[in-house]
């Protein structure tokens, strides 16, 4: 998948989106579930510790 320098942020992640779950439904759901911890203002390394974390968790979760 290329990514499109004129589209937006959002134009692009959801065509992002729309390959992963092509792809891979449960790792994307995952994915895309968590994905506003690392969106959010703040402190960059806990956002992204608790990403990982929440990832992890559901990961493990799978059959």
């Amino acid at each position: 998948m290329i990514f499109k320098s004129d589209s937006s942020f959002e134009e692009n992640l959801k065509r992002f989106r729309a390959e992963a779950e092509r792809l891979d439904p449960e790792c994307a759901k995952i994915l895309f579930d968590n994905l506003e911890a690392l969106m959010r203002e703040g402190d960059t390394r806990l956002a992204v510790q608790e990403f990982n974390q929440a990832v992890l968790a559901a990961l493990m979760d799978l059959p």
